[in-house]
């Protein structure tokens, strides 16, 4: 038997983890810094959009936060 949990809030927990920040939760989107925005679609699959435009979905939240933290960091380092 599969355990049932909130997909929304195990992707919290996972930023939370990786330490990416959040910036507001609206039902299944999650607004994070410089832009970037994640939808939970369902388990295992996430939709990343910065600004609007869909960057990728991903299907791995170790991928996503890998993805999220490095894109961050490198336009950190570009301001």
């Amino acid at each position: 038997m599969a355990v049932q949990y909130n997909e929304t809030d195990f992707v919290l927990y996972a930023f939370e983890q990786m330490g990416i920040a959040v910036i507001e939760k609206n039902g299944k989107f999650i607004k994070l810094p410089q832009g970037f925005v994640v939808e939970v679609e369902r388990r295992d699959l996430y939709r990343l959009s910065v600004d609007g435009f869909v960057i990728s979905p991903f299907d791995d939240i170790g991928n996503l936060c890998s993805f999220i933290k490095k894109n961050l960091s490198t336009q950190d380092e570009e301001n």
